[in-house]
């Protein structure tokens, strides 16, 4: 096993990059190799089973992505959907299995990576009834706002045609592996083909990950960028934007992408192995907002809460 971690890129790296160095660090280095005793050390052990700690906001989203998922794959099987009221069951099922599972700390601590923890609990949160109290009303208006989105109307016509569903894949920028995977990627019968985002959260929520996903299009499937668009669907309300991309926009974000990576690369001793500086090199940012659902919490001696 690797004694370091394997150099990649993606969003949500550059997202913890900017929110905190510190919590950077924990996550990508000092919980490496944690998820086995005999490979790592107390500190690293503790810091992956912290790594693993799930907060109700996050864990709704990747169920809701599920959801989504699970409904699109059968129709693409089938020509079929699951009824509403069965998702919307699945969906209160996980979520009640992962509050009990929760209650059982031991269990957590002797398998970190197939028990579920939610942060809110772990912690003691003030915020869990009014986070359940949310979640309670968003998963309901997702349910049953997800088959009145344009992308579920258009994608369930005979005439598309479904290329990738929460599909992994990389390219290559920058010689650094970048993941990219879409929640949907689908083709009209005009030629365009349509990048889906699902959202479970506030309307102003886009990523310039979205022209990355255009970009890795734009190579893996030999298409010209005017024949791509991107879709942002709001399952809280319904609602849905749309995006055409220009060279500019995909140059752009290319850019940032490449002074991310010299930027992080700047945080190693050694960028042939990813080998991180010292921990004390990493600066920590404490703000009340960051540090209120930062996993890392209890091994930090600069959290603000």
């Amino acid at each position: 096993m690797a004694k370091y971690p394997q150099w990649s890129y993606s969003q949500s790296r550059a997202n913890m990059f900017d929110e905190c160095l510190r919590k950077y660090y924990f996550h990508y280095y000092a919980a490496h190799n944690g998820w086995s005793e005999k490979l790592g050390s107390d500190e690293q052990i503790h810091a992956y089973r912290l790594k693993q700690l799930r907060n109700f906001y996050l864990l709704f989203g990747d169920l809701a992505h599920r959801m989504c998922e699970s409904a699109l794959r059968q129709w693409e099987e089938s020509q079929t959907a699951p009824r509403q009221a069965f998702l919307l069951e699945q969906i209160r099922k996980l979520l009640n299995e992962a509050y009990i599972q929760s209650q059982d700390v031991e269990a957590w601590i002797n398998n970190p990576k197939y028990h579920t923890m939610l942060s809110e609990i772990y912690y003691g949160d003030d915020t869990l009834n009014s986070r359940i109290a949310t979640i309670k009303q968003r998963q309901e208006e997702c349910i049953r706002h997800l088959y009145d989105t344009l992308t579920w109307k258009e994608v369930t016509r005979r005439d598309m045609k479904i290329l990738e569903i929460e599909k992994w894949d990389t390219m290559i920028l920058f010689d650094t592996k970048v993941y990219v995977k879409m929640d949907l990627l689908y083709r009209k019968p005009d030629g365009t083909v349509v990048i889906v985002d699902w959202k479970t959260g506030r309307e102003d929520d886009f990523s310039d990950q979205l022209y990355l996903y255009a970009s890795y299009v734009q190579e893996k499937y030999n298409m010209p960028l005017d024949k791509i668009q991107i879709r942002v669907e709001y399952l809280v309300t319904g609602e849905h934007k749309e995006y055409r991309i220009t060279t500019e926009d995909i140059g752009k974000v290319e850019q940032s992408i490449g002074r991310y990576i010299e930027e992080m690369k700047s945080c190693l001793d050694d960028d042939y192995y990813n080998r991180p500086k010292p921990e004390s090199f990493f600066t920590p940012m404490p703000s009340q907002r960051k540090c209120k659902d930062c996993n890392f919490r209890e091994i930090c001696e600069f959290r603000a809460v």
